[in-house]
């Protein structure tokens, strides 16, 4: 990675996994970020470090930044580093919307009552900024769309946007072909499974659209991943199809779960392996709201709304 000018950047994280890593690369005297983190003190200490290492002035030498989606831990601490370095931000249009996506305290309850949530965990999310999906000011001011196809030079090396759905709609991912490297931000990783989830808004049928993404990922060569979560790897083609392999296990345990007339939050219960805290609780739902409209989409689950609840049987 360093051989072609590329610096990973780890970044402090205090909940869904502890680590999200941010890369940069020089051209010119000039510098290009790949994600920023998460908004808070403990991220601007780690840029601090990284800058300080390289020898960066952020006020003047960072030219760029480039977001492959739009989820907190990758985007929120954009605003900040603009505001610093006076770098343009660029976030897929797609991105930005659903970035700008902002319940109101009626629409929230209102969608996890539908899915079964209990009221006490409702009302303790209703504080989280992240359930919400609520940005952290201060947000970015001058942000660009990022079209996939385009190119960006980062380090040494010329990198194509390829827009890679399913973990958001938007998601994109940077790909150098000459040296076949992907910059693979959420949507692929090794030390964890990439999250596939629904929370009320975006792709309506998210593990449908990552599942083809993947497929269309085989003919892709990959000699190195650097994702944004867990470490870089090698073995791609053999991760892809593990992965795969993963989600069609879950969905079949989903199909095996579903009796008469459960909801999304009853089933992700019986998909947990422990009792989890409520924001884990909230999260492993997302992932059950996924396989179920899947499975809902395809036929296999019959779907019936009733005192403004959804449940769902075997046809």
């Amino acid at each position: 990675m360093e051989a072609f000018g590329l610096h990973q950047v780890s970044l402090p994280l205090s909940f869904w996994n502890d680590r999200v890593y941010a890369y940069m690369g020089q051209t010119d005297g000039k510098w290009t970020l790949v994600d920023t983190g998460i908004y808070g003190s403990d991220t601007r200490k780690a840029w601090e470090a990284a800058f300080a290492r390289h020898g960066i002035a952020p006020e003047t030498d960072i030219e760029r930044i480039l977001l492959t989606h739009h989820h907190a831990d990758h985007f929120g601490f954009a605003g900040e580093m603009q505001q610093w370095t006076g770098a343009q931000v660029l976030l897929p249009t797609v991105e930005q919307e659903l970035a700008a996506h902002a319940w109101t305290p009626e629409g929230f309850r209102a969608f996890y009552r539908a899915q079964g949530l209990p009221e006490e965990i409702i009302s303790e999310l209703a504080d989280n900024a992240t359930a919400m999906n609520r940005q952290i000011p201060p947000v970015p001011q001058d942000v660009a769309d990022l079209p996939e196809n385009t190119t960006y030079r980062i380090g040494e090396l010329m990198f194509e946007a390829l827009k890679m759905p399913g973990h958001t709609s938007g998601h994109i991912c940077f790909y150098n072909r000459d040296e076949q490297i992907l910059i693979s931000g959420d949507h692929f990783t090794r030390e964890v499974i990439p999250y596939i989830s629904y929370h009320g808004y975006g792709d309506e049928n998210p593990l449908a659209t990552y599942l083809d993404t993947l497929r269309r990922m085989r003919s892709l060569p990959i000699s190195l991943v650097l994702p944004g979560h867990g470490p870089a790897f090698t073995d791609a083609q053999e991760r892809l199809e593990e992965l795969l392999a993963h989600f069609m296990a879950r969905l079949e345990r989903v199909r095996e779960i579903v009796g008469a007339d459960m909801t999304a939050y009853e089933v992700s219960q019986a998909l947990a392996a422990k009792e989890l805290p409520h924001f884990q609780q909230w999260i492993l739902l997302g992932e059950t709201n996924a396989y179920l409209r899947y499975l809902a989409e395809q036929g296999e689950l019959a779907v019936d709304t009733e005192a403004s609840v959804v449940r769902y049987s075997q046809k």
